[in-house]
């Protein structure tokens, strides 16, 4: 006859199995993520608002840093191809800072006087360089 006692005894010191699939499973999620990071590129964006005027051709007009070199435009949430119009230096003198007062032209149709909210994209870099910056 089996001894009951020994058989639970021997149950108890038996150690779960799960924890190891766990580990490996975990393993395997963070370097899919560590390849994501290290792969995907994104931008800074500097947000601003701008008013639109239509005439014959509807433009937008808004103020930017003058350090801003963009490379996308993004309107109401919306890719936009544009053309710059007009692209005019100023300085505030009582604040000593200087922009851009940008004039966009666009093929998207506006009422006039409309105010939209812009979205400059600038500063291409993958996500592991950002995060080093950030840090060191």
């Amino acid at each position: 006859m089996l001894d009951l006692l020994n058989n639970k005894q021997a149950f108890l010191k038996e150690k779960p199995k799960i924890g190891f699939i766990v580990t490996i499973v975990m393993t395997i999620i963070l370097l899919m993520l560590l390849i994501y990071i290290c792969q995907r590129e994104v931008y800074d964006n500097y947000q601003t608002k701008g008013i639109v005027s239509c005439n014959e051709k509807c433009t937008i007009t808004t103020v930017i840093p003058s350090n801003l070199n963009f490379e996308q435009v993004v309107v109401n949430n919306k890719n936009i191809h544009y053309e710059i119009i007009g692209k005019e230096l100023r300085v505030d003198e009582k604040n000593y800072l200087s922009y851009y007062d940008l004039t966009l032209s666009t093929s998207l149709s506006f009422s006039n006087n409309e105010i939209v909210d812009l979205n400059f994209y600038y500063n291409k870099q993958r996500i592991i360089t950002k995060i080093k910056d950030k840090m060191f």
